[in-house]
């Protein structure tokens, strides 16, 4: 697989992404709606009855803040891409690129990696922006109220660095695979939806019930790269080329 051509493929769509405000707001306001929305209200509650906590309680209650609002970051890797990546082939056609795209000399693989790699990359992006900000706050006031860092701990950097990264490869992988099968936007965008919605579900019973144990949370790890991978292989052997360009026009 030459990953160049992939490159190509993702420096073009990026392009066309960075015309969509729709895509540009949803960008901007999941991570910062997330990022902040738990910590400022956990704070506000443990605020309220901070004088009759200990320290030691004040503190266990801090930490299992942290996996709690790690638990809400995947949601955006997850949920983001039912907007990117369903566009990717049907937005092909709006654009009236479609054609040219497929006939040019790049193999279904490598197509289906750059489309991946274009939804992928902002996604992250995203949800480490909601991820700072998030951090930020916590450890502010626990650094405020406290006199420590709460963050990085071990089960968020397990969270945010590996778990969301995986949970957003297979939300991408399956929205271009919709995307793939369908010449609507609006039924793209829809069953988009439908598939996140399941994998947004399963992955935060998942990650919730890793927070009882780190092993746990490395077999979650382990399952979603595995499952990234077959549903990669799996998108390319469903992938057909010509049939899109027949039956598309």
């Amino acid at each position: 697989m030459r990953l160049w051509k992939s490159w190509i493929v993702t420096q073009k769509d990026l392009s066309t992404m960075n015309k969509n405000k729709y895509v540009f707001y949803s960008l901007i306001g999941l991570p910062i709606l997330l990022g902040a929305l738990y910590p400022v209200t956990f704070i506000f509650a443990l605020n309220s009855q901070i004088t009759s906590l200990t320290h030691a309680q004040l503190l266990a209650a801090a930490n299992q803040s942290v996996d709690v609002a790690s638990v809400f970051l995947v949601i955006i890797p997850a949920f983001l891409p039912s907007y990117i990546a369903s566009y990717s082939f049907v937005g092909e056609k709006i654009e009236k690129s479609l054609e040219p795209l497929l006939a040019t000399p790049t193999t279904d693989g490598e197509l289906l990696l750059g489309k991946c790699l274009a939804a992928f990359l902002p996604c992250m992006g995203a949800t480490y922006i909601g991820a700072a900000i998030s951090a930020s706050i916590l450890d502010t006031w626990s650094y405020t109220r406290i006199g420590v860092f709460l963050i990085p701990n071990l089960y968020w950097i397990l969270t945010v660095i590996i778990i969301a990264p995986l949970a957003c490869v297979l939300s991408v992988e399956a929205n271009v695979i919709v995307s793939s099968k369908v010449n609507d936007i609006r039924a793209a965008q829809q069953l988009g939806g439908l598939v996140s919605l399941p994998l947004i579900i399963l992955i935060l019973v998942a990650v919730s019930s890793a927070q009882l144990s780190l092993l746990l949370a490395i077999l979650v790890s382990i399952i979603l790269a595995v499952a990234d991978v077959t549903l990669f292989y799996l998108s390319k052997e469903t992938f057909q080329r010509e049939e899109i360009l027949t039956k598309w026009k």
